[in-house]
Parts: C-alpha cells; sequence; structure tokens
C-alpha cells in the first residue's frame, strides 16, 4: 500500500522585513511526483554550513528565543539591518531549510528509473530535506547499498562531491595539488583521505594546534598553522614541496587567500631573479565559503599571473555534465563508509534544531561538532 504524502511537514526560515528570522515547522501539501521525481520519506539529514545560512539569514544566533506569533511557537532571531538588506529576495518568503539528506522512496513518477528506486533507500540534494517527505529529480538521488543505512548515507552528497569535484576541477585546469584551508572541518579530513587515497599532494590549512595534531593523527602529512608565527614559512616549504598552485578557500574573508597567492609566488620566484611583473606560473584561488565574515582583502604581492574566483560544487556538476555527476556518485556509493564517511558529534531531532540553545550549538561549527538531524523521532 502507498504512503499518504499528501500532507507534509516542512521546517522554514523566513526573513521579515524588520530583520526579523522566523522558524517554523508547517504543514504544507505535496503535490505527486512528476515522471522523473521520487518523494522519499526522510530519515536522516545532517547540518551542513550553507543549511546554518538558510537556516539563521546571517542573523546572530545569540538572539534566537522562542515565541508566540501567529497562533503558533516559533524560533525567532535578529538579523542586523546590513543582512535584512543584504539578503532582500527572500523578505516574507519562507524558505524550505536543509541541502541534503537519506531517506525511503515512497512514491515515484511513471519514468522507469523513478519507478525503479521505490521502496529502496537513497542519499539525495536538493531544497528542503528538513521534511517528513521530500521529492527531488531522479538525477538528484544516489541508491545507496543494502548494507547502509540512512544515517550512513545522511551526508553522501554535498561533502564527496565537492571534495571529488575539487579534484574534477584542478585536473581540468592542469594543477597537480592543493591548499585547502579550514582543514579540520569534515570536509576537509575527507578530502585528505581522498588525496591521500590517489596520492595527491594536499597542503592543509588549520587554525589551531590542536588541530594540527587532529589532521596528523590522521595521516596528514603536510599541515600548515595560521595562527603561529611561522606559518608563511611553513606554508611556503609545503607549498614547494607538493607542487600546489591552486587552492581552495572556505574562509573567504579576510588576508589569507592573498597569503596563499603570495606564497605561491614567492615559490615560483626562486633562482629565477627579480622580474618587475612576477613569475609566468599560473596560480589560482577558488573561494568556495564564508567562514570569515570580514570582506576579502586582496594585497596584491603575487605578479600578475593569477586568479581568484567562487566556486560552487552545484555549477560545477551542471557543467561538467551527466556523465561525471554519475562517475562521481557511483564512487561514493563504494566508499561511503571509508573515504566518504561522516562522523557526527550530536544526534538531534528536528525540534531540537530550533531550539536557541541548539542553535546556538551548530552555530559554532567546532571540529567535531557536525550535528545530525534523526528525521524518524
Amino acid at each position: 500500500m502507498m504512503e499518504d504524502f499528501r500532507t507534509n511537514l516542512v521546517l522554514h526560515s523566513t526573513l521579515r522585513p524588520n530583520g526579523d528570522v522566523e522558524l517554523s515547522i508547517d504543514q504544507e501539501d505535496m503535490p505527486p511526483p512528476a515522471e522523473d521525481e521520487i518523494i522519499v520519506r526522510m530519515q536522516a539529514a545532517p547540518v551542513n554550513p550553507t543549511d546554518l545560512f538558510l537556516l539563521c539569514a546571517l542573523a546572530d544566533p545569540a538572539t534566537a528565543q522562542r515565541v508566540e506569533r501567529d497562533g503558533a511557537t516559533k524560533t525567532v532571531l535578529r538579523a542586523a539591518d546590513w543582512a535584512a538588506n543584504a539578503l532582500s529576495s527572500r523578505w516574507d518568503k519562507p524558505m524550505a531549510v536543509g541541502s541534503e539528506g537519506a531517506g525511503r522512496v515512497v512514491a515515484a513518477g511513471l519514468g522507469k528509473a523513478a519507478q525503479a528506486l521505490i521502496g529502496r533507500t537513497v542519499a539525495l540534494w536538493g531544497a528542503g530535506s528538513y521534511a517528513r517527505y521530500c521529492k527531488v529529480r531522479t538525477a538528484d538521488a544516489m541508491l545507496l547499498p543494502d548494507d547502509v543505512s540512512a544515517a550512513e548515507g545522511a551526508s553522501a552528497f554535498i561533502n564527496p562531491m565537492t571534495v571529488l569535484s575539487m579534484i574534477e576541477t584542478m585536473r581540468r585546469e592542469g594543477f597537480t595539488a592543493l591548499v585547502h584551508t579550514a582543514a579540520a572541518s569534515s570536509l576537509g579530513q575527507m578530502l585528505g583521505r581522498l588525496c591521500r587515497k590517489d596520492g595527491i599532494g594536499l597542503v592543509n590549512i588549520v587554525r589551531s594546534p590542536q588541530q594540527v595534531e587532529l589532521l596528523r593523527s590522521a595521516g596528514a602529512e603536510h599541515v600548515c598553522d595560521s595562527s603561529s608565527a611561522s606559518f608563511d614559512e611553513d606554508l611556503q616549504d609545503a607549498v614547494r614541496v607538493t607542487g600546489a598552485r591552486l587552492g581552495f578557500d572556505a574562509t573567504g574573508g579576510g588576508t589569507l587567500a592573498s597569503r596563499i597567492l603570495a606564497v605561491m609566488e614567492r615559490v615560483e620566484m626562486e633562482g629565477k631573479g627579480n622580474r618587475q611583473y612576477g613569475s609566468t606560473g599560473k596560480k589560482k584561488i577558488y573561494v568556495y565559503g564564508k567562514l570569515d565574515a570580514d570582506p576579502l582583502h586582496l594585497l596584491g604581492n603575487y605578479g600578475l599571473s593569477w586568479g581568484v574566483g567562487g566556486w560552487l560544487v552545484y555549477n560545477f556538476i551542471e557543467e561538467a555534465g551527466k556523465d561525471v555527476a554519475e562517475r562521481l556518485k557511483a564512487r561514493i556509493a563504494t566508499e561511503i563508509k571509508t573515504t566518504f564517511a561522516t562522523r557526527y558529534g550530536k544526534t538531534i531531532d528536528l525540534e531540537e534544531l530550533c531550539d536557541p540553545a541548539m542553535i546556538a550549538y551548530v552555530s559554532r561549527m567546532t571540529t567535531g561538532g557536525k550535528c545530525l538531524i534523526d528525521m524518524s523521532r
């Protein structure tokens, strides 16, 4: 008997023009699936930095409180005027929160690929995974092996696809090694495992001695602490050894990206004397996150052969095409318990995520503190 999915419960974040950010779990109708769509009864979903951005809309987590509003209990945060204005396209529009997760397919469109997934456990990515049911295209789902649970597969998309796509980008652009910031994060540790497995040089940048020890104990060879007085020298040594000239920066603010480019340039110029316009070796930093709220500062001390740009895994997959996406998904499914495994510091339910204390906890994004939402509770 087909499960009745027509009434759904969804976590929404709504930004008001006055700067209030309202979090509410709302009932809404679920339309039937189109030919190439499936409906998934969600069982598990992670809390990623991208989810926090949508959830809090740049509001200060410390302002969160539970209030009675419009006949319901809601969590309300307060965003600064600049943040509310910067996100004015969101005003008064309930945004479904959650970017990935896993669960059981309970309904499907008439397409052959969709029908084949009925009753199976899949991972998915798409807006609105913090819900009882989530509807996605079959192209945005991944069939999990029979021995992989929904909890194990909940983070099978964003971080694994991101690290694999970083390697794809590196190879397409003619680079051979990488520099990565925020390297002690779940994604950073996953990238480290992937690079070690595939024999790719990786320079890990972290922000504390404790994170240095964490990565080295896991097998990382080149780890540089940005809080250390010897950071630039340590980074220069690692860049020289690995040959890394491409960086992926999750901080997106301050001078870190600029310092990485400057170090790459110094290595390029070793033994080449004085050149007015710097080296001819190409150097590039892709910014893919915004952990640092400060503006990005580029100091210009790295010659004229360089590039800085934005990078997003969704855009890469769309440009790379279906064949590449399917190849990457196949590898993830094979290594979901090893290379692409994710460990969580807490397991919570959806109501708990709306608790002001929990919002403060997840917003700190501490190493080892990643949360999994058990959607079956």
